[in-house]
């Protein structure tokens, strides 16, 4: 049975305590728009790379081997799917990848230009150690 009230709190960098709750139906999708809306307002606290890929968040896996393997050099979302594939042995569909990379962009881990045949990314040299912790804990009430 889905719980039927579904609480989040968590503090911004400025220690400002947030709280967000659900009351009725939970749905995958509601966390995940919570979620998001924690990640965006708490910031990007810093982890190193190779603990991302460990981690079971296709994002947090797909952040840590973009900063490993692709640091230093542009790179497409074809090509980061490509090496998402090769290095977990597990598909991820193209339009997930660009949804990450897009955030990954409005987070400032990576720049991102358009170019002739497309958009082309590169890990930003100043942000190349930072990424993402994993989300703040669910709180069924």
């Amino acid at each position: 049975m889905r719980p039927r009230r579904l609480k989040v709190e968590f503090y911004d960098p400025e220690g400002v305590r947030h709280s967000i709750a659900i009351d009725g139906p939970v749905t995958k999708e509601k966390v995940g728009k919570i979620l998001d809306l924690v990640e965006l307002m708490s910031g990007t606290p810093q982890v190193p790379a190779r603990a991302l890929e460990l981690s079971p968040r296709k994002f947090d896996r797909l952040t840590g081997a973009i900063i490993s393997q692709l640091k230093g050099r542009s790179f497409t979302s074809p090509e980061a799917r490509k090496m998402f594939e090769a290095t977990f042995k597990e598909k991820i569909p193209l339009s997930t990848v660009s949804t990450y990379l897009t955030r990954l962009t409005d987070r400032g881990v990576l720049e991102r230009q358009q170019e002739r045949l497309g958009l082309v990314y590169r890990v930003k040299l100043d942000e190349q150690k930072q990424s993402l912790a994993p989300a703040p804990s669910l709180q069924p009430s």
